[in-house]
């Protein structure tokens, strides 16, 4: 009987470790799962703030264009540029 014991004990003991080491194993993997999905959302938002940066300066460099432009021409010839491309919507 003590043999019986000792064989179910050894038994139990590494089925123990087994399921020990899988969820250290698991426990590991998460971690590396979310330290990736950390750093690609970095990433993500590194790249979404240069974009948007990128759209700041082309939109102020063209609005400083506009503006110098438009400040060269005679006023009549800017009154005219106006009438002819801004319309409000739903207006012909």
């Amino acid at each position: 009987m003590t043999k019986l014991k000792a064989i179910l004990a050894a038994i139990g003991t590494f089925a123990l470790l087994i399921l020990g080491a899988f969820g250290l194993g698991s426990m590991r993997g998460r971690e590396k799962a979310e330290a990736k999905s950390d750093k690609q959302r970095t990433d993500d938002n590194a790249a979404a703030t240069k974009a948007a940066v990128e759209r700041r300066v082309e939109v102020t460099k063209e609005a400083s264009n506009v503006q110098q432009t438009v400040s060269h021409m005679p006023d009549d010839d800017v009154d005219r540029e106006l009438r002819e491309s801004w319309k409000r919507p739903g207006c012909r």
